[in-house]
């Protein structure tokens, strides 16, 4: 049976409450042939809505080249290594070339406008950056690639309506257009995150949301996060026993229940850390932790460093 309450969680907006996802620059580029447009490797999260004409993706992985149709709607998740537009004569010299945003740079640059000739291929592009909490298997496991054509069926049909609208102000902009598109871009990843948790996909990972087996275990974990959690009680939470709760979890989540209650707990802390006055001590209590070096411990294994530092760093000032 599960705890009162714990069915109002929502497990996608917690993710994304924690992560803080900001949008760094968006703007429209159009471009007349021959093209290439290069963009340096980066850990932004990065949207890609090819407005008008046709774009070759190349993703330096070798792998044949990703064609791009009006309408169609390009995620990469991770960002990762540098990538390559073209119009598919492929210049060896690059037209353009997009670097991202310094990395102490929160704020919104935008907007973003290259225009070059006559356009004959035009595209709507997004860098988001999500907090640097650990994403955990729910975000981690997100394909490199995650790629919605125009002619995806109807249950598409939101997705494609805040796509449209982007593509649109990014057209015609006009007041307070830059803040208008960063939160379309954040409601279009929501959308897609949305067809990744589909139940009848087979990728780990967000899937799990909507798995009637496990579902109800993670929904606990989010709602509180520093409640003493065992596995044979998420399990019985959850109708199962322990051993087929575990192995279930681990194959449609990408971890075991307690790997991933970890890495919600220290996600959960670094959102504490950086939002909160609460003294590391109470943030360790509140994630579940009774001893504060244990807790340390285990948020230097996720971040890196300790929580004093993570704290000053996320509250030093960006430069002017």
């Amino acid at each position: 049976m599960t705890e009162p309450g714990s069915e109002q969680v929502d497990v996608l907006a917690s993710l994304l409450d924690v992560h803080r996802l900001t949008t760094v620059v968006a703007g429209r580029i159009d471009l007349s042939p021959p093209w290439r447009v290069d963009s340096e490797a980066t850990g932004l999260l990065s949207i890609l809505i090819q407005a008008e004409g046709h774009s070759y993706l190349e993703d330096g992985t070798g792998a044949p080249p990703l064609v791009l149709d009006p309408g169609d709607i390009v995620v990469r998740p991770h960002g990762g290594r540098g990538a390559s537009l073209h119009d598919g004569s492929s210049p060896m010299a690059a037209t353009w070339r997009l670097s991202p945003p310094p990395a102490d740079r929160k704020g919104f640059l935008g907007p973003l406008r290259v225009t070059q000739g006559t356009p004959a291929s035009s595209l709507l592009s997004c860098l988001l950056r999500m907090g640097d909490a650990p994403r955990g298997p729910l975000l981690g496991s997100l394909p490199p690639v995650i790629h919605v054509p125009a002619a995806a069926g109807p249950g598409h049909a939101r997705l494609r309506q805040v796509a449209d609208m982007m593509v649109a102000e990014s057209a015609a902009p006009g007041p307070a257009s830059t803040r208008l598109i960063s939160r379309l871009a954040e409601m279009l990843l929501i959308l897609v995150f949305r067809l990744q948790a589909d139940a009848l996909s087979t990728r780990p990972g967000l899937r799990a949301l909507t798995d009637p087996l496990i579902a109800p275990a993670i929904r606990l974990m989010h709602a509180d996060p520093g409640r003493a959690w065992s596995v044979a009680g998420l399990a019985a939470a959850c109708g199962l026993s322990r051993s087929a709760f575990t192995a279930h979890f681990t194959e449609a989540v990408g971890e075991t229940p307690v790997s991933y209650l970890i890495s919600w707990r220290m996600a959960t802390a670094a959102k504490l850390l950086a939002s909160t006055d609460s003294t590391v001590d109470r943030v360790a209590f509140e994630v579940g932790y009774r001893s504060e070096a244990a807790f340390r411990r285990a948020f230097a294994d996720a971040l890196q460093c300790t929580p004093r530092e993570y704290r000053a760093r996320q509250r030093t000032p960006v430069p002017a």
